[in-house]
């Protein structure tokens, strides 16, 4: 979350505008292929912790938080995906050689690029609702009655 909100204040601050939004774009382009790995694998470990606990002590809350976890895969899929790709072509059109161009391309405007990221910023909130309802039912199903028995007596 708090790196979330870095970006999210780098990209929308005015200091941005000095450095132009394509260096936003390629600092969010790198952020993205480093995070893409740990993203999943917390969803993964989420849903299926969250399925072991429901099959060991059959409280549906635990079900639920992994439903939530899961989720957020078809939501980034169908809802980020399009506009990660359009960052990414973007950041791939402004590089010569794996490196940053300082030459712009005529196709994108930084006007386009804030609007894009602007979208991917208030998208990427739905995850993070998803993310948290999955906390919020775990927690719940810890806390209530039968997770407690289990936890106390076996």
């Amino acid at each position: 979350m708090a790196l979330e909100f870095q970006f999210h204040s780098f990209a929308n601050a005015s200091n941005a505008l000095v450095a132009g939004k394509l260096l936003t774009v390629a600092i969010w382009a790198e952020t993205l292929q480093t995070s893409k790995a740990l993203q999943t694998s917390m969803v993964v470990a989420s849903v299926l912790g969250g399925a072991a606990l429901y099959y060991k002590t059959k409280n549906v809350w635990f079900l639920y938080g992994a439903v939530d976890m899961f989720l957020n895969i078809p939501y980034t899929l169908l809802a980020l995906g399009p506009i990660n790709k359009k960052l990414l072509d973007i950041r791939h059109h402004n590089t010569v050689n794996g490196k940053s161009n300082t030459m712009k391309d005529n196709i994108t405007d930084d006007n386009t690029v804030e609007a894009l990221l602007s979208k991917w910023s208030l998208l990427h909130s739905g995850r993070t609702l998803l993310s948290y309802a999955a906390l919020f039912a775990t927690v719940y199903g810890v806390i209530s009655e039968s997770a407690i028995r289990f936890i106390v007596y076996k």
